[in-house]
């Protein structure tokens, strides 16, 4: 699992310095996805682990990213509509 989320996140931002702070899963969310055309409801587990990057590495917007930016970090609860999910890892670093 460790290996797909760092490929994920590589992916996805096009980081290559990815730099993993612990071997252990960091957080686990589980919440329901709503029925569609092309698929029924269910249940999603993202599995997440805790990378640190660096900040001057650039960004690669692609079609799985569309609105990637870095942003001061006392902006998050704003910028994610004070979502739970995001808020609770951000608990666990104790970084605000």
């Amino acid at each position: 699992m460790l290996n797909v989320a760092r490929r994920e996140a590589e992916e996805e931002t096009g980081l290559r310095k990815l730099k993993l702070l612990r071997e252990d899963i960091f957080d686990l969310d589980i919440h329901l996805i709503p029925n569609r055309s092309d698929f029924p409801q269910h249940w999603h587990y993202d599995v997440r682990f805790l990378f640190e990057v660096d900040e001057n590495d650039e960004l690669l917007i692609s079609d799985e990213s569309t609105d990637l930016k870095w942003f001061e970090l006392h902006l998050l609860k704003e910028l994610t509509e004070n979502n739970d999910s995001i808020m609770r890892m951000v608990r666990k670093t104790n970084i605000l």
